[in-house]
């Protein structure tokens, strides 16, 4: 009961986040939305590759924390939900192109992402062995 609570609590404080980053005015409007989604998606995904290595191999921490922090706070910060709703905003806009192209790059770059974060977290155990 303890995950489940943790989970709760984390993705508030996520999804809370990510609304407040989605408050920024953006120049251009509505249609720029996307950038901003595309941006938590990748921070998102940089950070738990990064929050997993460092919790498992690293800083160990409690299961339920390290679960609400992973799946709570970064899956309630990050959204996929919002990147269909965008692609599909894109597409019925008139841009087919630039809707897969947005599609396309948020998934690849936010793989990546989740390499570097990986990868960073395998750097500074090298660096601060536990």
């Amino acid at each position: 009961m303890k995950k489940v609570a943790s989970v709760g609590i984390g993705g508030a404080v996520g999804a809370i986040c990510r609304h407040l980053i989605q408050m920024i005015p953006i120049l251009g409007g509505e249609f720029y939305r996307p950038v901003l989604t595309m941006a938590i998606n990748i921070s998102g995904s940089f950070l738990l590759g990064f929050l997993v290595i460092l919790f498992v191999r690293l800083v160990p921490v409690s299961a339920e924390l390290r679960t609400g922090i992973t799946s709570g706070v970064i899956g309630g910060y990050t959204t996929f939900s919002t990147l269909c709703k965008e692609t599909v905003f894109l597409f019925d806009s008139g841009y087919p192109l630039l809707s897969c192209a947005y599609l396309f790059f948020s998934v690849t770059i936010g793989l990546t992402a989740a390499w570097l974060g990986i990868c960073a977290a395998k750097r500074l155990e090298r660096r601060f062995p536990a």
